[in-house]
């Protein structure tokens, strides 16, 4: 297992490449693209629930008051 700081720098050396080469955009859409993969990797994993999500989202929508 890597030490946080390590993929920290891993993580921060790639962002930077990708900025410089091409563009804030790019990078943006390359971080969208992990933070998609890191969410469909907790799924598949296990440690995220979506049926559980879902039911405690529906259940927080009644509880809501419009002003």
């Amino acid at each position: 297992m890597m030490h946080p700081k390590t993929i920290g720098i891993v993580g921060g050396l790639i962002a930077g490449v990708i900025i410089t080469w091409l563009g804030f955009a790019a990078f943006l859409v390359a971080a969208l693209c992990s933070l998609i993969g890191w969410f469909v990797a907790k799924v598949y994993l296990g440690e995220i629930d979506l049926l559980d999500a879902y039911e405690r989202f529906q259940a927080d929508r009644g509880r809501r008051t419009r002003e």
